[in-house]
């Protein structure tokens, strides 16, 4: 038998008992491969190692945390915003500051409605003074 099929039948072993023909079987195999039975040794260690003592748990109350968790997304997403905006208010403060310090001094009076646009009346246009595009009759009369 070769090294590769003691080891798997080594393996299947560990998870399915053998009957007495195959046991004798492979202690006559590994009676002929001494080194081989080191290295099986280590094997069956590492797998005692890796093998969990208890079954996992998520601990407890987990799913009532994690619904909690789910429903209060929203609200956490919004105090991750306004504490990302909340750094830049003062700057954005002085900001607004400075350009209304720079439209008193441009603007022609002194008064609150120049200061902020509102003296100057919204001009209309008539049908007549709108010039009509018309695509299709432009890239036609160009080429």
């Amino acid at each position: 038998m070769k090294q590769q099929e003691l080891e798997d039948q080594y393996i299947r072993s560990l998870d399915v008992p053998m009957n007495n023909q195959e046991r004798e079987r492979f202690l006559t195999e590994l009676r002929a491969h001494p080194t081989f039975v080191k290295e099986l040794n280590l094997h069956s260690k590492v797998r005692e190692l890796v093998t969990p003592k208890a079954p996992a748990s998520f601990g407890p109350y987990f799913a009532s945390k994690l619904i909690h968790k789910i429903e209060n997304t929203g609200v956490v997403i919004d105090r991750q915003i306004f504490s990302f905006f909340k750094r830049f208010q003062l700057a954005a403060l002085g900001i607004a500051v400075a350009l209304l310090i720079l439209n008193v001094m441009f603007a022609d009076q002194a008064n609150l409605k120049s200061v902020f646009g509102l003296d100057r009346t919204p001009t209309t246009t008539t049908d007549e003074e709108i010039i009509s595009f018309d695509f299709y009759e432009t890239l036609n009369n160009d080429l």
